[in-house]
């Protein structure tokens, strides 16, 4: 499942990983704990348990990540082309060779391992693209949006946010996570990760950001989303 969501200006990219792609994920995930690597100092978020991502086999790490990222890389491509924005580093002559996409993962990938209470406050990331990929969500965090009084309860939820609202618009989109989801969407764009309150359950999900990303045509192709 493939979809390309456009609630505002920029794109939001969500995929999903297979039932074996999800439990080598999990896989990751345990391999992480264990390597205790905490890196909470470097990012945002009331959270106890971020950690650099352990990954034993890159190649075949990348090897599911790839394929969702030339997917979203491509839709903008295309997307950007034919609203026929020359002279923004996106036009290339003749076809694109998507088998020649390159890019690098900075100093990521990371893991955030969050409990009830904690979640992660309005931010940005830096890079051209950045990715969450939901690992575990157990059911019982989306079942509590059904518990409380209120029209806007987003339990364990990720809300983007963009400008104001204005006619037709929010300026806001949220998403329910579900095991095996992975969005992309442009580093810049603001979002938040809200708290939950299901004691004994944790919400682990990955994150990354992608930096100098490169394609060849007849002349090689370099953009910032």
């Amino acid at each position: 499942m493939t979809e390309f969501l456009r609630p505002f200006g920029p794109t939001i990219y969500r995929g999903r990983f297979t039932d074996e792609e999800i439990t080598y994920i999990q896989s990751v995930a345990n391999d992480t704990l264990e390597a205790n690597k905490r890196i909470g100092k470097m990012l945002v978020g009331i959270m106890k348990d971020h950690f650099a991502a352990h990954v034993n086999d890159v190649d075949k790490f990348l090897s599911i990540l790839t394929p969702h990222i030339v997917k979203y890389a491509k839709y903008e491509y295309e997307r950007r082309n034919a609203l026929g924005f020359e002279g923004d580093g996106i036009q290339t002559e003749g076809e694109v060779d998507w088998d020649s996409f390159n890019f690098n993962l900075g100093k990521g990938p990371w893991i955030n391992f969050q409990r009830a209470g904690e979640y992660q406050p309005c931010h940005e990331h830096s890079g051209n693209m950045s990715a969450v990929v939901y690992i575990d969500i157990p059911e019982e965090i989306a079942q509590e949006r059904y518990t409380e009084d209120t029209n806007i309860n987003c339990p364990g939820q990720i809300e983007f946010l963009y400008q104001s609202g204005d006619m037709g618009s929010t300026g806001t989109y949220k998403h329910i996570p579900q095991t095996g989801d992975f969005l992309l969407f442009p580093a810049g764009l603001k979002h938040i990760a809200y708290p939950f309150h299901t004691e004994n359950v944790t919400r682990i999900s990955m994150s990354f950001n992608v930096f100098d990303w490169t394609v060849e045509g007849k002349k090689t192709w370099q953009h910032s989303i």
